[in-house]
């Protein structure tokens, strides 16, 4: 979790007796013991550095300067604003599904839904009524 730089920061403080006297002796628990009082110290300069940088790199900062202002609306002036409206692509119809269009206005309309058309004493919606005649078209070609 630490940088070299880290481990080399936490040792040169805790050999200077930053953090706690060390009575001539440096074995594993005296060094690892200064971890945890390293890390606290660690965290507060690295809030601190985060908060700052946070505050000094406020991008949108930027775009309240004037001359920047200036600068999109000077841009915005220049483009076209020219608004299309928005067109569905048209889609191409084969055969079948021409057919299909015209058998499924042809079939009897539901009672309860204009929408909706009898097919095989069943009410259809046209999606439905188009995967229902999809799936007898494969299943007729399968028949030998």
């Amino acid at each position: 979790m630490y940088s070299l730089e880290d481990i080399q920061l936490c040792l040169d403080r805790g050999a200077i007796g930053a953090y706690g006297t060390i009575y001539n002796r440096i074995d594993p628990a005296t060094i690892l013991a200064w971890f945890p009082l390293y890390d606290q110290e660690r965290q507060v300069v690295s809030t601190t550095i985060n908060e700052t940088e946070k505050q000094t790199n406020n991008i949108y900062e930027m775009f309240q300067h004037p001359q920047v202002m200036q600068a999109m609306n000077d841009v915005y002036d220049k483009m076209p604003h020219k608004e299309a409206p928005a067109q569905e692509p048209q889609r191409q119809v084969n055969a079948f599904e021409q057919q299909l269009l015209t058998e499924f206005d042809a079939l009897p309309e539901w009672v309860e839904n204009k929408w909706f058309r009898l097919y095989k004493n069943r009410p259809f919606q046209f999606t439905e009524y188009r995967k229902e005649r999809y799936m007898e078209e494969i299943n007729n070609q399968n028949e030998y």
